[in-house]
């Protein structure tokens, strides 16, 4: 096995799975589009950020469902949807698509091995238009993921988000949440997160994975596609992607301070056979 160890090798290969994943969705009449780092690093970049190593995707949720039943773990795909569905042990609420001639194990403990990955946020709709009328929804999904997050913890992991100190009241939460167990609290997640259809919404998001308010978009944004530049290829984006930039990024355009140009993402990869990657997938990612 031979390690993988550059992060311009883990963006190649994470690079071919989405190069990949273009060609699949336009094969089977799936939507996606390039979201958060992977699409400011298309506006910004014309590619990744450079200190980003990893890609990140919305589908709509009957999109995004339709993907797990095709590219499961039947399927006999080198690229493959690792999510809640699919492995008993996976421990977030959005789904994978990971190349299975890597391997791949993150520092967080989260989840057990796996290959080198794209992320795939599937979204759903939202009720009302005001912030104040799916605020309740959101919020109880972040609430659901930080308990998630702590029951995939160590207790000592745990006490490393407070003041470090231990005492019957922080043991007994976290004993609860570890006995409640991830795969309940993820059930739970993806069970909100499904309670509004994207046809037909005013407001739509990624309210699985528990994240920030600022991330819920109005429906217009992402209801159309169009096509950006990224590594030399050309990728979806939803067509309102400077309006979504604006009010995730701000003033999207500006380098963030040297200090900040970190990648945050902690793992050991490497290849389950000696051979290598033969270049990148002829299937999708038009050529700019």
């Amino acid at each position: 096995m031979k390690k993988i160890e550059t992060i311009e090798e883990v963006q190649q290969i994470a690079l071919q799975i989405l190069v990949f994943i273009d060609g699949f969705c336009k094969e089977h009449g799936l939507k996606y589009f390039m979201v958060d780092g992977t699409l400011l690093g298309a506006v910004r970049h014309h590619g990744f950020i450079p200190w980003d190593d990893d890609i990140d995707l919305w589908m709509p949720r009957e999109d995004y469902d339709r993907m797990t039943e095709l590219l499961g773990p039947d399927s006999g795909s080198r690229y493959q949807m690792v999510n809640i569905q699919t492995a008993g042990w996976y421990r977030y609420a959005f789904g994978k698509i990971v190349d299975t001639r890597t391997c791949l194990v993150e520092d967080n403990g989260y989840s057990g091995e796996m290959g080198i990955y794209v992320d795939i946020f599937p979204y759903d709709g939202l009720p009302g238009e005001k912030e104040e009328d799916y605020a309740p929804l959101v919020n109880r999904c972040i609430q659901l993921d930080r308990h998630r997050g702590f029951s995939c913890r160590t207790y000592r992991d745990y006490l490393s988000y407070g003041d470090g100190r231990s005492n019957p009241v922080k043991f007994a939460k976290w004993l609860m949440r570890k006995l409640y167990g991830p795969r309940r609290i993820l059930k739970k997640q993806d069970e909100l997160a499904r309670s509004y259809p994207v046809q037909g919404a005013k407001m739509v998001g990624c309210i699985c994975d528990g994240y920030r308010l600022c991330d819920m978009m109005p429906a217009e944004v992402v209801a159309e596609t169009t096509e950006l530049e990224f590594e030399g290829y050309r990728f979806q984006a939803p067509a309102g992607y400077e309006y979504y930039l604006k009010k995730l990024y701000g003033d999207y355009m500006k380098l963030p301070p040297k200090e900040q140009q970190v990648t945050h993402h902690h793992f050991r990869a490497w290849w389950k056979e000696q051979e290598q990657s033969d270049g990148l997938s002829e299937d999708g990612g038009r050529k700019g």
